[in-house]
């Protein structure tokens, strides 16, 4: 991500910067701070099954990303979303997640730690891997979420 620092001149945020601003935006609920540090090109594959989540699988392209993100959060109440120590490995950034969301549906409560490793290039998000326990998640989508 380029951050403007007065008029003429710019830099540009180490790795684990940019997933921290990202982290902190989708936490807040903020999707469009979140997603513009997400390259245009960006791929984002979430080990779950694409027939149970709208953004399972590997999506390619902010657009799509965006969009299945946003159907994520319209399925559910983020109730805790909490990044814990991130490593950092040339732009590779890796972390691990406590998660809490409430299925807004049925008003059960899915709830854990995923692990995700990002690469940041040129300040932009350009690849994400989302690790959950998939035999879990899975579960509760095909009791809750069909």
């Amino acid at each position: 991500m380029i951050v403007e620092l007065g008029t003429s001149q710019r830099t540009e945020l180490e790795p684990a910067a940019v997933v921290r601003r990202f982290n902190e935006a989708w936490a807040a609920g903020d999707v469009d701070a979140a997603m513009r540090l997400v390259a245009d090109h960006a791929v984002y594959v979430l080990y779950i099954s694409e027939d149970l989540l709208p953004v399972g699988g590997e999506t390619v392209g902010r657009a799509n990303i965006e969009a299945g993100l946003r159907a994520v959060r319209n399925q559910f109440e983020y109730l805790l979303y909490r990044p814990l120590a991130l490593t950092t490995q040339g732009n590779d950034v890796r972390g691990q997640v406590e998660f809490m969301y409430r299925h807004r549906r049925s008003g059960e409560l899915l709830s854990g730690r995923f692990r995700m490793v990002m690469r940041v290039e040129h300040g932009f998000i350009v690849r994400a891997d989302e690790y959950h326990d998939r035999a879990k998640v899975e579960a509760f989508l095909r009791l809750f979420a069909s």
